[in-house]
């Protein structure tokens, strides 16, 4: 206020001063939650744990669960605690209606501060005795399973189990701190698993709400949207220094590896049963992208994604070899070699970006070699990449392809033993027909055709519901069932291959692709050439044989096309496009979106923006930052770059500091004054030149006992003026009456002015 009492102002600095002392030597006991923030904090470790929840094992989410029910109990029943809470404070305004403001604060504080905290605390704690067994026992049964889930899922289960139980201990300020740290450890441990940019936005939106729950407990009195709007404004100044330091700062190998997290791993498996694939194929996770850049992309029958050779067989599944045994047999990727004057061989370069799936094999349309940054990538024998490290976030690289390229002209006897071996009697209906082929057909391509066509003529059908096998038994799924997915047709014309004397061997990858970007076909051969991508998802994975023939090498052979066509020419089938929808748990599946043409627009677009973050943010690398510079600034030495960071790093910081100036200069500036105010310095500047100043130090009350001394004819308008302005300053009144109070003020001071004028 502009008018105030010095002497009251003393008092009451000595009172709160006393008060701070008391509360500093008390600070554990008068900490207090106001029920807001108390609901608003709940409600940030709900919307933390969320992010995260698919990590999570069920049990534990059971107990997270439980854990913040029993919170949400406790709050709930502390309700009636802020009500009777809400009536003292509405009984204590009436008492004091006439009082100045200080003495309405400390009356209010003496009234009902110290009982209402001690009846929330004991509405809201819980015994110490019941809080630790239950910590003990959920600590245990993450150590019982930490060997099933992993060290990392184990990890990340004790921290998200320690936020739960944190919120039942909020005894003092550091223990609100520390529930707020956690939170924020949450939040950043989500983004171990997922980094694309829908993920990322909603992590964005739930740090500046815990940001805002922060601030809340200490801007009690402005409205929640208000701290919203402080902390997104704070976020935007630190990004502006955050983006600085991205572009310039040298990146960094981590200085440890993340532990892998058994759970966490998504994608194919180096070991594939019957119907493996089919269960991956529900999912609409996205796995890779490519991008060809402005070269046509090929048919859709040519885009056989390869990531892993399965050579061995034990009669109930296919698995690769291990790797001491792979790098003996055949000559390795990385020599791979061509006669480049054939003019049906021509090279197909392409970028790939793989999202994190915690594992450590890569994608190529094979035969392929690295081009560029072939940092960390191992080039097998089979034809297929492999990553040195887990791929725990997204990795870019370059490849060069050659389609119709041979692939290993030249098969050693020990590769040979191996892709013709079987679990003798394992399948003995497949085993006669194999030797009945061998007879029948003396070539190997024509043999490999006879099968395909049995494939097609009888009654096989391709399903994602395929029916149960005894003990996986290809015979159960060839003679009887015949309904399987491309596990299923791979398997048994892999293991027919074989009987009947052919080298033959399971690929599994992904087929195919989603493009986005703008078609343009510019010729008659319907090829895609123009700026885009292709997304590859989950349920693109696929399986598919390859059977060796002298002078030709590795041939791929793919039985689906035999059952159903479409799948390997186009994509999926309606058939096949509908069962993935009912077998999708999802409810914003792909699919559905697919259904409705501006929503799947709208998908498309935001997919397009979501390749260029993981290109230029997620997969920004070394190099793409050593070209930037070089680009920039030419030929980059190590003067150069410190002289960068540290201009950069002035010029973020006067930005800052300029804002931080302008933003106190907009604070220091006075402030519009109230109706009442205004009329009040009106009747006082009319006092002035009448020769009636009133001193800074004088109360409002005073100073009318010194205009009824000197000027007894202005005694009553001038008294009535002051108590409604004391009223209108000091007292607690509802909006209604703060109108009816200032227009009657007005009334009287237009008496004021009439009787001084007389």
């Amino acid at each position: 206020m502009i008018l105030f009492n010095n002497k009251t102002k003393k008092v009451s600095a000595g009172t709160v001063g006393s008060v701070n002392r008391h509360t500093n030597s008390k600070a554990k006991s008068n900490f207090y939650l106001s029920r807001k923030n108390a609901w608003l904090l709940w409600l940030c470790q709900c919307l933390n744990i969320s992010v995260i929840a698919l990590e999570l094992s069920t049990w534990m989410l059971a107990i997270i669960a439980l854990s913040l029910a029993w919170q949400a109990l406790l709050l709930h029943q502390g309700r009636d605690t802020d009500n009777n809470r809400s009536k003292n404070k509405t009984a204590t305004g009436h008492t004091h209606r006439n009082n100045s403001r200080q003495d309405h604060q400390h009356s209010y504080r003496q009234s009902i501060g110290q009982n209402t905290r001690k009846k929330k605390q004991q509405a809201t704690n819980v015994s110490p005795i019941v809080l630790g067994i239950f910590a003990l026992l959920g600590c245990v049964a993450i150590v019982i399973t930490a060997k099933q889930v992993g060290i990392l899922a184990s990890m990340l289960h004790l921290l998200c189990f320690s936020y739960a139980l944190k919120g039942f201990e909020l005894r003092s300020r550091s223990d609100f701190y520390q529930l707020q740290l956690l939170g924020l450890f949450v939040l950043a441990a989500s983004l171990i698993f997922r980094q694309d940019l829908a993920f990322s936005l909603i992590t964005f939106a739930l740090l500046v709400l815990n940001l805002a729950v922060l601030l809340q407990f200490f801007s009690f009195e402005k409205a929640f949207v208000t701290n919203i709007k402080v902390v997104i404004v704070l976020l935007g100044q630190s990004a502006i220094l955050a983006i600085v330091l991205f572009l310039v700062f040298p990146r960094l190998s981590p200085f440890w590896q993340v532990p892998l997290a058994k759970s966490a791993e998504t994608g194919l498996s180096d070991t594939v049963k019957l119907g493996d694939i089919a269960n991956l194929t529900r999912s609409t996770k996205l796995a890779f992208r490519a991008d060809f850049g402005q070269q046509k992309i090929p048919n859709y029958s040519q885009l056989y994604w390869r990531a892993m050779v399965l050579e061995e067989y034990d009669g109930r599944q296919w698995s690769r070899q291990h790797k001491s045994t792979r790098n003996k047999i055949a000559v390795a990727a990385k020599n791979f070699s061509f006669d480049n004057s054939a003019t049906e061989i021509s090279p197909l370069s392409y970028q790939v970006i793989v999202e994190p799936s915690f594992q450590k094999y890569l994608f190529a349309l094979a035969p392929a070699v690295v081009t560029g940054d072939a940092k960390g990538i191992q080039a097998q024998a089979d034809h297929t990449f492999n990553n040195s490290k887990i791929i725990s976030q997204a990795k870019s690289y370059r490849l060069t392809s050659y389609l119709t390229a041979p692939l290993t002209l030249e098969l050693t006897k020990q590769s040979r033993q191996l892709n013709l071996s079987y679990p003798q009697g394992s399948n003995p209906r497949l085993e006669q027909l194999a030797l009945q082929l061998q007879h029948n057909y003396v070539d190997v391509q024509a043999r490999a055709q006879a099968v395909l066509n049995i494939i097609n003529k009888e009654n096989y059908s391709y399903t994602l519901q395929p029916p149960l096998l005894d003990n996986n038994s290809l015979d159960q799924f060839f003679f009887d069932t015949q309904a399987g997915f491309c596990v299923h047709y791979a398997s048994v014309f892999t293991f027919v291959m074989r009987a009947s004397g052919i080298p033959a061997r399971m690929v599994t990858g992904y087929l195919g692709g989603e493009y986005n970007g703008v078609t343009n076909t510019g010729d008659n051969t319907g090829q895609l050439a123009n700026k885009g991508h292709l997304s590859i998802y989950q349920y693109d994975a696929h399986a598919w044989s390859e059977i060796w023939v002298e002078g030709k090498g590795w041939l791929r052979v793919d039985p689906t096309s035999a059952v159903d066509p479409e799948r390997v020419n186009s994509g999926w089938s309606t058939q096949l496009l509908q069962q993935q929808s009912e077998l999708n748990n999802d409810l914003f599946s792909l699919y559905r979106m697919k259904n409705i043409a501006w929503l799947n627009a709208l998908r498309l677009q935001f997919d397009a923006l979501d390749y260029q973050w993981t290109r230029w943010v997620i997969g920004f690398t070394s190099k793409q930052q050593y070209d930037l510079f070089k680009n920039w600034f030419g030929k980059m030495v190590s003067w150069k770059l410190a002289l960068i960071i540290a201009v950069s790093l002035v010029i973020s910081m006067s930005m800052l500091m300029l804002f931080l100036h302008l933003l106190n200069r907009s604070k220091t500036k006075p402030q519009s004054l109230t109706k009442w105010q205004i009329l009040y310095q009106k009747s006082m500047a009319k006092l002035a030149k009448q020769g009636m100043d009133k001193p800074p130090s004088m109360t409002v009350n005073d100073f009318a006992k010194e205009v009824r001394q000197q000027c007894p004819e202005l005694a009553i308008a001038f008294t009535r003026l002051s108590v409604s302005y004391n009223r209108l300053c000091y007292q607690m009144l509802s909006t209604n009456e703060q109108e009816k109070l200032t227009l009657s003020m007005q009334q009287q001071y237009q008496h004021f002015i009439q009787v001084l004028k007389k």
